[in-house]
């Protein structure tokens, strides 16, 4: 019997997937508060599906993005092979902490959020994509420039990316998020774009479309391991969420060459900071 409410799980689905790609970020964090909020589930629920729907978002993503020939695939494979270990090991953790702590989920996760909203509106330098490759840093200030790896991107459309990168550095990085993506069950998109461009000065557009590759292959193994729990709600949240999210990256994709990089990254802090704020009060309403 066909219900309303699957339209607006496809219309949500649509949305957070255009959203989630245009800022590399999944989707994830606006379908897991939205979840908790609407549909009452536990956290336990929220990530896995939404981990999952994060991984089809990524997937339909990151074949857009391969075709424009964004994607800096060397150091996709490198985050992603630092992240899977973390992003399987998470659903685990969230069990067990879920049994003992009130608002564990919620409180942390909020404040995180609002940390690095604060932080990105008070960041003013932006990598600038036509600065020439010996001017860029490529990673924090201590870090030796002997130690960057160089970066080309050409891409389809005839522009060319160049910028250097610490690969030991950007894996430590990626070994953290992989957890905390996992653990929260959305993605880790809205972290590591943001430290990509801020930190390792990657082009913002190379950054969004890095990351969302990059989330291809690490969600799914965190997919795979809640639904091993049997942690994803597959009807009707995963399918007709799903069916829009692959629907929206598709278009997220194709807006990113249009959308200016400064805006992308200014929509990306508003959201990142409602999200946090709600997380945050939530979860001190939860433990009191």
């Amino acid at each position: 019997m066909w219900e309303w409410a699957w339209l607006w799980l496809a219309l949500l689905g649509v949305g957070s997937g255009a959203l989630g790609v245009l800022v590399g970020a999944g989707g994830g964090f606006i379908i897991a508060p939205l979840l908790r909020i609407f549909f009452d589930k536990n956290p336990e629920i929220v990530a896995g599906t939404t981990v999952t729907l994060v991984a089809i978002n990524s997937i339909s993503g990151a074949f857009a993005y391969r075709s424009m020939r964004i994607v800096d695939r060397r150091s996709a494979l490198i985050f992603a092979l630092a992240a899977i270990p973390g992003s399987v090991l998470a659903p685990f953790v969230l069990s067990s902490a879920l049994e003992g702590v009130p608002g564990v989920y919620d409180f942390p996760f909020g404040l995180l959020l609002v940390l690095l909203a604060v932080r990105m509106a008070t960041q003013k330098e932006v990598a600038d994509e036509s600065t020439p490759i010996s001017k860029l840093r490529g990673g924090p200030r201590f870090v030796k420039a002997a130690s960057l790896k160089r970066r080309v991107v050409a891409t389809r459309a005839g522009q060319t990316y160049r910028y250097r990168l610490h690969e030991g550095y950007a894996a430590g990085v990626n070994l953290v998020l992989g957890f905390v993506s996992s653990f929260f069950g959305i993605g880790g998109g809205w972290l590591r774009t943001p430290i990509l461009v801020y930190v390792f000065r990657f082009p913002v557009q190379i950054a969004v479309a890095t990351s969302i590759f990059t989330l291809s292959f690490y969600t799914t193994a965190g997919a795979a391991t809640y639904a091993f729990r049997g942690a994803v709600e597959w009807f009707p949240t995963l399918l007709f969420t799903g069916a829009g999210l692959i629907v929206g990256a598709q278009i997220g994709a194709r807006l990113s060459t249009v959308v200016r990089g400064v805006w992308i990254m200014r929509l990306l802090m508003l959201l990142i900071f409602a999200m946090g704020v709600y997380l945050t009060v939530n979860g001190v309403r939860e433990y009191f």
